[in-house]
């Protein structure tokens, strides 16, 4: 999704205000943007999208869910891996597995980014080492965290 088809930019000819409605009005300015600060999103910080989708994604809401995978891009990206992992932690499992997907299928070299998740389940970073009979740890501890704490 580019900038003038995204729901929260004001500017854009399909900004959602129901969508602004959800926010406090003290923290609007946070999630809502316009084309001028669009611009500058891309290299200097979070998108306002990308910020809807963490703060959303645990309630499962539509846009939040429609874009998780676009957000874990941006996070990989720009090498934020609390945030990843954040997002991670508070998706839902069908949120999970697109994006572990894609992030195996794409991102290999930067599996490192869950080191922290894995960690807590006393799972060794990953590396080029583990064999596949030892990945299935780690796509546990990713898509079923609740099982892996129990």
């Amino acid at each position: 999704m580019n900038c003038n088809n995204c729901p929260l930019n004001i500017d854009s000819k399909c900004f959602k205000a129901e969508m602004a409605a959800k926010i406090p009005l003290h923290f609007r300015n946070i999630f809502l943007c316009n084309n001028d600060c669009a611009r500058n999103c891309s290299e200097d910080g979070l998108c306002s999208r990308d910020l809807w989708v963490l703060s959303f994604i645990g309630q499962k809401e539509k846009f939040a869910m429609a874009n998780a995978v676009n957000t874990m891009e941006n996070l990989v990206k720009k090498g934020l891996s609390e945030l990843l992992c954040y997002l991670f932690e508070n998706a839902p499992y069908e949120a999970r597995r697109d994006m572990w997907l894609r992030m195996t299928k794409e991102h290999t070299d930067q599996l490192y980014m869950f080191d922290a998740l894995f960690e807590k389940e006393c799972l060794a970073p990953l590396c080029e080492r583990n064999n596949e009979e030892e990945m299935h740890k780690y796509q546990s501890c990713i898509l079923f965290p609740q099982m892996a704490m129990a």
